[in-house]
């Protein structure tokens, strides 16, 4: 009964470390946007022309989609939001990974402890869409409750 961590908790504490996940990744890329934009570079998959844009956009939508996850009435946006994040991303390092690229992305802004090889990117990337999918299934599966 007094256990914070169970059966019964997990979907929205599952939920609850995704929105901080996001939240936390835009907010961290904020200060930065040049950086970030080398990072998109590294990729070298859109045209240079579009790198600004989406070094001052994808923050803003990481921050949107974690805070939507955090609200009962955006909930379900938010983890549509989230899987679809999710899954660019994995394509994104799947591209790098195939090309034998090293990216080292800015994802968590300029913390080196979360610059890691393409490889290590790729499964972080996946292991973000499967709780981003595993989220989205259980808030668009059922009406969310009180407690989600």
């Amino acid at each position: 009964m007094g256990r914070l961590v169970g059966r019964k908790n997990f979907p929205m504490i599952a939920r609850l470390i995704l929105a901080a996940i996001f939240v936390v990744a835009g907010v961290l890329k904020f200060p930065d946007p040049l950086g970030f934009a080398d990072g998109i570079s590294g990729f070298r998959l859109v045209p240079v022309w579009a790198i600004p844009p989406l070094a001052l956009g994808i923050p803003i939508f990481e921050i949107l989609t974690g805070a939507a996850l955090f609200s009962a009435r955006f909930r379900p946006a938010g983890s549509l939001a989230a899987a679809g994040l999710s899954l660019a991303f994995v394509l994104l390092y799947a591209w790098a990974f195939a090309r034998g690229l090293d990216v080292r992305c800015s994802c968590f802004g300029n913390l080196e402890v979360f610059r890691v090889s393409t490889g290590a990117g790729l499964l972080r990337a996946l292991a973000l869409l499967a709780l981003s999918a595993w989220v989205f299934i259980r808030v668009c599966g059922r009406m969310p409750s009180k407690q989600d």
